[in-house]
């Protein structure tokens, strides 16, 4: 990587122009596989990764906080490294403790610190802060701009989960009206939080950042009621395992239908889902408080209640006080709320919002690559889980390397690929 610093006049300050190989967008899980992978092809690879922080994983790191998540969903051979028994050989070497659970996924303690240590040990450079503003491509090349600057690259990888957050219309009745009333589950920060003792807390949403939020606010003494639309899904993950490899993949890639392709993935997923742990663990007592669980229910509107909270009336003609909402409600991914980007999407075919990409992952004609859900057509349901993201670093590396990366992490030339699925 190689930064000219540029003196703007009429801004009176600095741009830089950055000429790399590789640039990655986003420093999350994703992006990191992406850097880790290129790293272990080519110890000399040319990265340059942009966030809107300066450390990796920051995004994620705050987002576990928030919600005080102490266990990941995946299991301990899913993570961002090669070599799927690094993360196993760590926990055991580090002495750290087990999480008891089935599939054995890692403690959050254990998985962030395992990541520590493999950026240290792949001398990966701290993210650059930047957003992108605009993107053009020639086909061989890419020039990016962002707030920071000018990047030149050979290659261009989008690591980020372009998404936006589905809010319910029944609250646009209550928004803005009580500052803390109405709150997205990405919003909500359990440990900087004033006391939740004796809250009313309704949670709206049947998925596992839900599940999380509630257990973890009945522990600090609110009374929390979950409402979901329908009964709630018990799954050990987000999809079947048999979406992990051919079981399903095989028949999943054998379709020419790109619109059937696309749904199957969505009903794959079939909605936000819980592991039978959790439920166990929802319907416990916490410190003597039940969580209050109302499934095959919806909101029907709200009002808010002066001078403080709401009442939500339900489907089922029942009316719940509470003094906060939490919207557990997910969110849709689009490459199309990435602005940026419009230029060159409007070459690409896309079904809602998720582009028809090739076997290694790459927009038509230009050396732009995605990952996360953005992958969906090429890997599956899972694209967008830790699975995903190691699958989508080794295409993309053998893409751009002409290397293959054995199950040892060792690289070796790669035959030539059918990139036409």
């Amino acid at each position: 990587m190689i930064i000219i610093p540029i003196m703007i006049s009429d801004m009176g300050k600095s741009d830089e122009v950055v000429t790399t190989e590789t640039c990655i967008i986003g420093a999350g899980p994703h992006g990191l596989a992406a850097a880790l992978y290129l790293k272990q092809a080519d110890p000399f690879a040319d990265l340059t990764v942009i966030d809107r922080s300066n450390e990796w994983l920051a995004n994620w790191t705050q987002q576990f906080k928030r919600a005080e998540i102490a266990t990941l969903r995946s299991p301990i051979v899913h993570h961002p490294a090669p070599n799927p028994y690094a993360l196993t050989d760590f926990v055991t070497r580090k002495n750290f403790s087990r999480s008891d659970l089935p599939y054995d996924p890692p403690t959050t303690q254990a998985f962030s610190a395992f990541c520590a240590e493999i950026i240290t040990e792949a001398d990966l450079a701290p993210p650059l802060i930047a957003a992108p503003k605009s993107v053009r491509s020639d086909h061989n090349s890419i020039k990016l701009e962002t707030s920071s600057g000018i990047i030149y690259a050979q290659n261009l990888i989008i690591a980020m989960n372009p998404h936006e957050r589905i809010i319910p219309q029944w609250t646009w009745n209550i928004i803005g009206h009580q500052a803390g009333l109405i709150e997205h589950a990405f919003d909500v920060d359990l440990p900087n939080m004033p006391d939740l003792y004796g809250q009313r807390v309704v949670i709206i949403g049947g998925g596992l950042t839900g599940a999380h939020l509630a257990r973890n606010a009945t522990q600090r003494g609110a009374s929390v009621t979950i409402v979901a639309r329908r009964p709630l899904q018990i799954r050990d993950f987000d999809t079947e395992p048999g979406w992990l490899g051919p079981k399903y993949l095989n028949d999943y890639h054998a379709d020419s239908d790109a619109t059937r392709r696309i749904q199957t993935a969505h009903d794959a997923r079939n909605g936000s889902s819980i592991p039978g742990w959790m439920l166990n663990s929802l319907t416990e007592p916490i410190n003597g408080l039940s969580i209050e669980i109302l499934d095959s229910t919806e909101v029907l509107s709200a009002q808010p209640t002066p001078p403080k909270g709401c009442v939500l009336n339900l489907s089922t003609e029942e009316e719940i006080y509470c003094d906060q909402v939490w919207l557990a409600t997910g969110t849709q991914s689009s490459l199309h709320s990435m602005r940026w980007l419009q230029p060159i999407l409007q070459d690409i075919p896309t079904i809602d919002g998720l582009p028809l990409v090739d076997q290694s992952l790459r927009l038509g004609p230009h050396p732009i690559f995605v990952m996360g859900r953005s992958a969906t057509f090429a890997l599956g349901p899972a694209a967008g889980n830790l699975w995903g993201a190691r699958q989508a670093a080794h295409r993309i590396t053998t893409a751009i390397t002409g290397l293959e990366l054995g199950s040892d992490g060792s690289a070796h030339s790669s035959k030539p690929r059918n990139i036409n699925s």
